[in-house]
């Protein structure tokens, strides 16, 4: 009701201001005339559909801003609903499993188990620890010559072959991918500086090449990474902050005194039975209390079914936008055949045929759609850096969307034309000399 009072304040302003006797005197047209070159009509029709457009300039700007409107959400909705799709965000996982027990562990019986399952090409296995400082800022309950910084804490993480070889198979040279599996080297992933104020805290880095020692075992640092580079977690625990020593589960018992790993990824064969090998994992979540299992092929689906639905939202709110403007086309054309009535019969009668009167609204019909696709697509183009300015947090130039706006254009063109055929029905019951006797 607010807004329908708000719509109908500037044709109740207009209304007021004219007199009694000006309305009841009739109309008292003035036209004015530009000083025009002459020109050869190429096509009356359209001329004439852009003549038209030009009486009301109101009218014709509110129709085309409805249509523009739509154009300008779906333009934008193309950019932004990317944003909203997390499994395009989500990195690739590693297995098409995860099995965790950050309690008790998982044995190693159990790891050799799921490596002989014959739906099983292979598992990557993990075992982590984490130790926090105390006040010294010293690792409790492990020695080492790592000096920690404040905010920070030493996380040993042991890595099977398998984990090994999708993990640093890029990063290190075959000797050095030999020398970490076989628990004489080791990789390093600095903390991240944190920053408190002015005071800058984590600032522990150690470099490649250097030597460590932990639990009274030294060996070379083989590769160094730094920020949340190839950063581990057991499950989705998250991020902590720490200086994280990546080893081999050869060498990993002898540092922690733990042989038990705390998650598994098992990776599937192509011709594997996935109802079978789920009723493995949940017969082996029974016998380790305090395991969960996640699949991953199930979480991709979710997060696809879930950004699906998104989408399909999106596409509504598309579709109801559109059908504003196309409602608000339908309305013009109507008001433009009612008042044109006179005009319409004239025209018939000095011999323009029923195919040129719907000649001349459907070219205006497609000016609306053309103009609207114009003004539209600039709109959705700032729209689109601002989502990219989302994404990068820098507003800059993007890629210009060229599907989108081809598309938009199209079906914009093709809507107003269908929604200017609705109303036209109601020339072809129009009588010419009806519509001329009804001036007098």
């Amino acid at each position: 009701m607010f807004f329908a009072l708000i719509a109908a304040i500037p044709a109740a302003r207009y209304a007021a201001k004219v007199s009694p006797t000006v309305a009841m005197a009739g109309r008292n047209i003035k036209i004015k005339r530009r000083n025009r070159k002459t020109k050869k009509i190429r096509n009356y029709e359209a001329l004439y559909a852009l003549l038209n457009l030009k009486r009301n300039r109101g009218r014709t700007a509110i129709t085309i801003l409805s249509l523009v409107m739509s154009i300008t959400v779906f333009i934008a909705l193309q950019s932004f609903s990317s944003l909203l799709d997390a499994s395009s965000a989500m990195p690739d996982h590693l297995g098409d499993y995860s099995v965790v027990n950050e309690y008790g562990g998982i044995s190693s019986g159990e790891l050799a188990a799921l490596e002989a399952d014959k739906n099983v090409f292979a598992v990557a296995a993990e075992q982590f620890s984490l130790y926090d400082l105390d006040e010294q800022y010293l690792p409790i309950g492990i020695e080492t010559s790592i000096t920690l910084g404040i905010g920070e804490c030493l996380q040993i993480v042991g890595l099977n072959d398998c984990w090994i070889e999708d993990a640093f198979a890029q990063r290190l040279a075959p000797e050095q991918m030999e020398q970490l599996k076989a628990g004489e080297g080791c990789v390093i992933r600095n903390p991240i500086p944190m920053q408190v104020g002015e005071e800058q805290i984590g600032t522990t880095q150690i470099e490649a090449g250097t030597n460590i020692a932990v639990a009274g075992k030294e060996f070379p640092v083989l590769l160094s990474l730094n920020g949340y580079d190839t950063y581990f977690s057991v499950g989705n625990n998250g991020f902590t902050n720490g200086i994280q020593v990546l080893v081999s589960d050869r060498l990993y018992p002898q540092l922690t005194g733990i042989e038990t790993y705390a998650e598994l990824r098992p990776i599937l064969s192509s011709d594997a039975d996935r109802s079978a090998f789920d009723k493995v994992l949940e017969s082996l979540s029974q016998r380790i209390p305090g395991s969960t299992v996640l699949s991953y092929e199930q979480a991709d689906r979710q997060k696809a079914e879930s950004f699906e639905q998104i989408r399909l939202l999106a596409w509504g709110l598309i579709l109801f936008v559109a059908i504003i403007g196309l409602l608000n086309i339908i309305n013009t054309v109507y008001t433009n055949i009612h008042t044109r009535i006179a005009e319409i019969g004239m025209h018939r009668a000095i011999g323009m045929s029923a195919e040129g009167i719907y000649s001349v609204f459907l070219w205006e019909g497609a000016y609306y759609g053309l103009f609207a696709a114009l003004i539209g697509s600039i709109a959705g183009y700032i729209c689109t850096i601002f989502v990219e300015a989302a994404k990068t947090d820098t507003i800059q130039l993007a890629a210009v969307p060229i599907i989108p706006i081809a598309e938009a254009t199209f079906l914009a063109i093709c809507a107003c034309l269908l929604a200017t055929c609705i109303p036209l029905w109601k020339i072809t019951k129009l009588s010419i000399v009806d519509s001329i006797e009804a001036v007098e």
